[in-house]
């Protein structure tokens, strides 16, 4: 009897120490964000949202660099389990090598094409004051065992078309956009990240990329889509479906294409493309633009914009943009309205900062690809009931306004086609 009565005695006091860090535990869980999915009207969603809600298991490659280096449990690939191999930091982690604890808007990084992680992209998103966390979604950095390896542009491209005769799992599509979720969903589990302050970008096929995403995890609350856009049937790389029957064809598009996600999006979001780009035609790309309602979007058609990732890192237009809506600084401005009359176009606009420079650029090639195209632009003139120009007496085919303020930040009006 006594032994028994000690038992309890030691279990009374044992449920007493640790119940506190059980409750705090719990707490830390409830805290993190979850997808609202009955906001994603979806039958058939190949995404695991409740899985990929989860924080993932994780450990550090190297934990005292100002760029930490993570390894992270990542999507099954062919049955098998992944690791994911990630750059993450923050503006404590910058100057002092350490979390100071500060807390910070967080950013998740969607590299494009056969680019894998990178380092210095993270840096730039720290210094602007972010909690930036990006990963090598193609696996081309990785060791073998830790996810698909592939050795060069065929299998690449094979991963991201041929690929779906084995299913829409087996796309890199998807496993692109679940990595991406699960980054998320790490950082959102870190203390110095804001929980409802997370944003998403990503450049060409990142930014294709970024359009799924942002229709999937309504946990981010902005997102800016670079270059990559939907209806990739419309776009360059349709090419690639020639080697795809007509079942796969329509099984990629209709599980793949972000068409069937970003109506879902919740966020604000920033598109940005160039008007000659050579990958995701301005076509496709103004259609993608008008997926989500016209409150939550914001455009930068760029005249002559380059195409690789420091030309889609570089506008900072981007960082401005979610600073606006995390950190309550000045908004970008924004083309509202257009209206055309006979000989005249007029355009309505916001803005807290003076407009300084406004041009219509329009064409009438409609032979010549995207990159090939030709382009001519007139001035237009801004005043504080809005901004205007005479159209081009030879007429247009299609046309934007592309105005800048007086710090240098540009925006544009939606496409306007004839």
């Amino acid at each position: 009897m006594y032994l028994n009565k000690l038992r309890s005695t030691f279990l009374f006091f044992l449920v007493f120490a640790i119940w506190p860090f059980c409750a705090c535990f719990g707490q830390e869980k409830l805290s993190i964000p979850r997808i609202d999915r009955s906001l994603i009207k979806i039958d058939g969603l190949i995404w695991d949202l409740d899985l990929l809600q989860q924080t993932p298991g994780f450990t550090y490659v190297d934990s005292t660099s100002n760029v930490r280096k993570i390894l992270f449990d990542g999507p099954d690939h062919n049955g098998g389990s992944t690791k994911v191999f990630a750059f993450y930091s923050n503006p404590d982690i910058i100057r002092t090598g350490k979390n100071q604890g500060n807390t910070f808007p967080g950013v998740v990084l969607i590299s494009g094409g056969d680019q894998g992680a990178m380092s210095e992209w993270v840096q730039r998103w720290a210094h602007e004051g972010y909690a930036a966390i990006t990963c090598d979604y193609g696996n081309t950095q990785m060791e073998l065992g830790r996810g698909p390896i592939l050795k060069n542009s065929e299998e690449r491209l094979a991963i991201i078309y041929d690929s779906i005769a084995k299913g829409p799992k087996a796309v890199r599509g998807y496993r692109t956009a679940a990595i991406a979720v699960l980054a998320h969903s790490l950082i959102l589990s870190f203390p110095e990240v804001e929980k409802n302050k997370t944003a998403v970008t990503g450049i060409s096929w990142g930014g294709f990329q970024t359009c799924i995403v942002s229709g999937i995890d309504n946990r981010f609350k902005a997102a800016a889509p670079v270059y990559g856009c939907a209806f990739h049937d419309e776009i360059i790389f349709k090419r690639y479906f020639k080697n795809l029957t007509k079942e796969e064809m329509a099984l990629w598009m209709a599980k793949i294409d972000p068409k069937n996600y970003l109506p879902f999006s919740q966020c604000p979001t920033l598109f940005i493309n160039g008007n000659k780009d050579g990958c995701f035609d301005i076509l496709p790309f103004d259609k993608t633009t008008k997926l989500i309602p016209e409150k939550n979007r914001f455009v930068r058609i760029t005249p002559n914009m380059g195409h690789d990732h420091p030309d889609g890192w570089r506008p900072r237009e981007i960082a401005v943009f979610f600073n606006s809506i995390f950190k309550d600084q000045i908004p970008l401005a924004k083309i509202t309205a257009v209206e055309r009359t006979d000989n005249m176009i007029k355009f309505d606009y916001k803005s807290k900062v003076t407009l300084k420079n406004a041009n219509f650029y329009y064409t009438n090639d409609t032979l010549n690809i995207n990159a090939d195209r030709t382009w001519n632009s007139i001035p237009a003139e801004i005043s504080v009931g809005g901004i205007e120009c005479t159209g081009p007496k030879e007429g247009f085919v299609m046309g934007f306004l592309y105005v800048t303020d007086i710090m240098d930040l540009g925006v544009s009006s939606e496409l306007i086609i004839n």
